[in-house]
Order: structure tokens, then sequence, then C-alpha cells
């Protein structure tokens, strides 16, 4: 029988605390003050705006295996972090690190938690222990407390508050996909989330930590019905409120959420799922490459020096090009080589498919993944590493997310590509 348990833990930081997510140095041409002086581009917070939360869900299957999702309000977990977790998490309780999935719901309100941004700048350290602690403490009350449990998978078109940042009639993932677990007497024990779209709605200014809309969501579904809701952010990486927001402020907030909220209240099309069993595959890949070698990158650089010399100097364009698009190319030019060790992390319960990504993941790339065949397929993006954008190759070489990825041109396909053989 399925066996169901969650947790939630407050994991709001100390302050004064950094911020992640905005104000890099190349970004602040266009963050300025009142003085029209650029400011820090690291914000500082003093306060909490609504509660960071760490969502704990534990999915035990029929054949009595155990899977421990973890999802933090923060904006990434770098690899040697998701690595310490599940080393640490499996140590404690017993079990194998794949049985573990660390993900986060990449607000842009967070603390700061990597290098990735500001390599001169280390986390606390004792902030990213707390997390981990609080994940241990998760786990432990999952464990104890699992529950006889059924499963509805449901979908939701969700209109008018998010969509693809390359503009209102470019596709994105426009659905959310919600597994409810019921006890025997059919009341709500927690329900797993999965959409895609980038929490920022929160911009530059603000100052304090905050989950974003997707916290207004969790609230707003459980003050309804008393059910936990937890969300895995999926294929976020081209989609973002960007051009539906009409301000970027806590009231805006509230708003967006509230509107997604409304839109999944009310039963679409449930189906009772049967979680029989669980694999567990890691498909591992390596990204590998001499970026002075590269064909295409040295092509991009000259069509971007080209393309600068045609625009008026100071024009939005131009900055852009030479504060964003050619300090990514150059820096990857100047690396002696581009080496990283990756995985994606395939759950198959039988009924039901949970895949990980390391990193943010395009709609196109992500479609693959939920589409290769009839089996419904839950894409949890930000998950036990962050190697940047996996963009596709039509997109690869037209947004600043292609030209800071850690893929070469054509690598997020062949990644893909062998994620899906192992369906």
């Amino acid at each position: 029988m399925l066996k169901v348990s969650s947790a939630r833990a407050i994991i709001n930081p100390s302050f004064p605390c950094k911020m992640e997510g905005y104000h890099e140095k190349r970004f602040s041409l266009f963050q300025k003050n009142e003085n029209g002086i650029a400011e820090d581009p690291i914000r500082t917070s003093y306060g909490v705006r609504d509660d960071l939360v760490l969502d704990t869900l534990y999915l035990e299957a029929d054949d009595g295996k155990g899977v421990v999702i973890h999802i933090p309000d923060i904006i990434m977990i770098e690899q040697s972090y998701g690595d310490r977790a599940k080393d640490t998490l499996a140590a404690r309780f017993g079990m194998d690190k794949e049985q573990f999935i660390i993900s986060c719901s990449h607000t842009h309100a967070s603390p700061l938690v990597s290098t990735g941004m500001y390599g001169d700048r280390e986390p606390d350290q004792e902030y990213l222990q707390l997390v981990i602690d609080k994940m241990a403490m998760n786990t432990e009350y999952c464990l104890a407390h699992k529950k006889e449990a059924s499963a509805t998978l449901d979908r939701h078109q969700i209109d008018g508050y998010y969509c693809n940042r390359a503009g209102l009639d470019v596709e994105y993932y426009d659905k959310i996909d919600t597994l409810l677990f019921s006890d025997a007497e059919g009341h709500g024990l927690v329900k797993l989330l999965n959409m895609a779209c980038h929490p920022t709605v929160l911009d530059n200014k603000n100052l304090c930590v905050s989950a974003d809309f997707f916290g207004v969501i969790r609230r707003y579904l459980q003050s309804l019905d008393g059910v936990p809701a937890a969300i895995a952010n999926g294929e976020g990486g081209d989609t973002s409120t960007r051009l539906t927001k009409q301000a970027g402020d806590w009231n805006e907030t509230v708003r967006i959420g509230e509107g997604v909220a409304r839109q999944i209240v009310e039963p679409n099309a449930p189906q009772a799922l049967t979680l029989s069993s669980v694999t567990i595959t890691e498909v591992p890949f390596t990204v590998d490459y001499v970026p002075a070698e590269d064909d295409y990158l040295k092509a991009k650089k000259t069509e971007l020096e080209n393309r600068l010399g045609t625009l008026e100097p100071g024009s939005k364009e131009a900055l852009l090009i030479s504060a964003c698009f050619l300090v990514d190319v150059e820096e990857k030019l100047a690396q002696t080589r581009i080496y990283y060790q990756m995985s994606s992390f395939i759950y198959d319960f039988g009924a039901l498919r949970l895949v990980t990504f390391p990193g943010e993941i395009d709609t196109q790339l992500a479609k693959r993944l939920r589409t290769a065949d009839n089996k419904p397929t839950f894409v949890i993006a930000y998950t036990n590493g962050f190697h940047y954008y996996a963009v596709n190759k039509e997109e690869y070489g037209h947004n600043h997310e292609s030209y800071n990825s850690r893929f070469p041109y054509g690598g997020a396909e062949q990644f893909i590509d062998r994620i899906v053989a192992e369906y």
C-alpha cells in the first residue's frame, strides 16, 4: 500500500543577509539610483516579506521503497551542496543517496546560497547548514508519520498570469499538474504541484526575503481545505511573469499568486493512480569541450561585435551586448576547458514518472521529457545541482540564457536524448 507523509519547516536566515537573484555586476548598468549611480550589485536584506519554508514529501510505493523530496525556498542547489545534503541524510537514515531529491523553488528573493553569480562572495555556511538540519528534521518526522494513502492526478490550464519571456504567443508549459494524496477516509494529506515559472514577481527593488508568488499559491490553497501544497518547479527557464505583471511589488505578487491558485481549486479531470513500485535510474552526462576550439562560440563573438558596431552607443541593446552577451562569450573563450559532470534521475512509480534536472530547462527541451510516451511525467528542475540554462538549439544564441549556459550548442539536446532513452 502506498504510504505518504509531509513536513514543513521555516528556513528564514539571520539578518542582515546578502541576497541572490538580481544585481549581478554586469546588469548594474540598468539598476541605478535616483542620482544615476549604479548601486551595490548585491542586495542586503534586513527582514522577511513572507516566510521561506522547506517543504518535504515522503512517498513510499507499494513495494516499500521510499523517496524523500525536499524543496526549500532558495534560488539554487549547487551540486556540491546537493551532494553534501544527500550524503548527510543517507548516512543518518540508512537510505541510499538516490532516495533523496534536493530541489528548490528558485525564488529570486533568496538569501545568498551559491557562488554562481558572485564568485568572490562566500554564502553563509551557517545558513546552508541550517537548511540541511531542517531537511534532517523533516525527514525524521516524515519517516515516523507515514500514512496509507491513495493518489489522484489532475491537470489545470493556467491563463493570464505568466508566459514565455520571448512573447505572449510563444509556447510555454501552461499547465499545473496536481498530485493529491488522501487517506482512507478521503481526507487530503498533501498535494504536490508541478508548474513551470520563474518566481520573480518581486523585482530588484525588493529587500526582503520571500517565496514570491509560489508562497501565495501555497497559502491560498491550504486556506481552503487545510491540505499542505508543495510546489515542484519545472521548465521555468524561459517562463516568467515579465510580460504579464503590472508591477514588481508585494500587491502584484498576491494578485498573481491568488489568480493562479483560483484556477486550480476545482477538480478538472482527476484520475486515480496506483504507485506500485519505484525504480530509480541515474542518467549521467558530461560537458567537456575547449571553448577556443568551438566554432560556434567564435562565430557568435564576431556576430555580436559586428552588431554592436551598428548600434547607437548607450542604447539598451548596445549595453545588453557589451555588458552581458559579449562578457559571457569572452569569459567562455578565455577558459582552457569547460568540464562538468551532472546527472538527471528518473523515479518511475509505474503510473507516474518524476524526472529531475540539475539546472534550468526551457519549454521545448522539457516538452520532450513530458511527451516521449503516455506516462504522466513531472519535470522537477533546479534539482541536485545548478548548471545554469539548458537551451534548445533554435533558441541558442538568441537570449542571454544561452550565452551563460554551460552546455555547448546542441549539448542540451544530447542530454535529453539520454534521459528519454532510459524511459
